[in-house]
């Protein structure tokens, strides 16, 4: 690819996803946005090395690495080692925000990937759609479009897991810790000093790597306890529940509940006999 495509919008602005245009340059030339772009914009290099200069700050962006941006973010970038080969797909929709909401995405994001194949191969498939006149071209570019931003949160979650799992390590002796001792309400203190840690520390990384706050991991755990005594003993009262799971307040203990099954206590119970 070294020309970009811009579809024409028709139907396709009915679709939650559209692609506004696509293409690639055998060697990237520089580019000034001090507004931003209008569109939303995946790019990433598969050749050569460029800079991107993006809210204050600078990321070398190699072969492999990528960055997505929201429209209005001043930025800039251009090649330092040539010939830089990127390719790129910019889109919108009203679907787009709730998903990259979903998706966890920012403003803006860097990506350094060990294989950026993947999203390149649709970005391919998407140009070559859009070269063609059929009726249906804009839907098959959303469905690829949709691909392309599932996989990219499937390669960071990839990526980031492989980094992630030492710290998965480290934090197993706490949940082991919660399964022997929620009942007696483990502060966070109690639970960061099983690994040693400051409780801030502690809290972030249990956070960022089962993208949970311990207490509300602490509750659920409960909760989940709370139903193997419904179901294994299902005449026992909701107090006495609430009591052996560690809730000195039936109230709470209830709402607590509802909260996160949608249903009463009573309820649950009523259904399980």
């Amino acid at each position: 690819m070294n020309s970009l495509l811009f579809p024409i919008v028709t139907e396709e602005a009915a679709l939650p996803f559209y692609v506004k245009g696509v293409g690639g340059h055998e060697n990237q030339p520089y580019i000034a946005r001090p507004n931003g772009y209008h569109d939303h914009q995946w790019l990433h290099c598969t050749r050569g090395k460029g800079m991107l200069h993006i809210d204050g700050k600078e990321f070398v962006i190699p072969r492999n690495a990528g960055f997505f941006m929201y429209p209005g973010v001043p930025h800039r970038y251009y090649p330092v080692e040539e010939p830089w080969e990127t390719h790129c797909v910019n889109f919108d929709g009203e679907g787009v925000i709730p998903l990259l909401n979903t998706l966890g995405f920012g403003m803006y994001n860097v990506y350094y990937f060990d294989d950026i194949r993947p999203l390149d191969n649709l970005i391919h498939d998407i140009f070559i759609i859009s070269q063609s006149k059929g009726l249906m071209s804009g839907h098959r570019c959303s469905v690829r479009l949709y691909q392309l931003l599932i996989e990219l949160k499937a390669l960071v979650r990839e990526k980031a897991g492989r980094s992630d799992a030492s710290k998965l390590k480290k934090l197993q002796p706490v949940l082991e810790y919660i399964e022997s001792n929620y009942q007696n309400n483990p502060t966070i203190e109690d639970l960061s000093s099983v690994i040693g840690v400051s409780p801030q520390y502690f809290c972030r990384i249990f956070n960022h790597v089962l993208n949970i706050r311990p207490f509300t991991y602490l509750n659920l755990y409960k909760i989940q306890k709370a139903k193997e005594m419904f179901l294994n003993c299902p005449d026992l009262p909701v107090k006495d529940v609430a009591e052996k799971v560690g809730y000195n307040d039936p109230s709470y203990f209830c709402a607590v509940f509802k909260k996160h099954e949608g249903i009463t206590p009573l309820e649950f119970s009523r259904t399980i006999k």
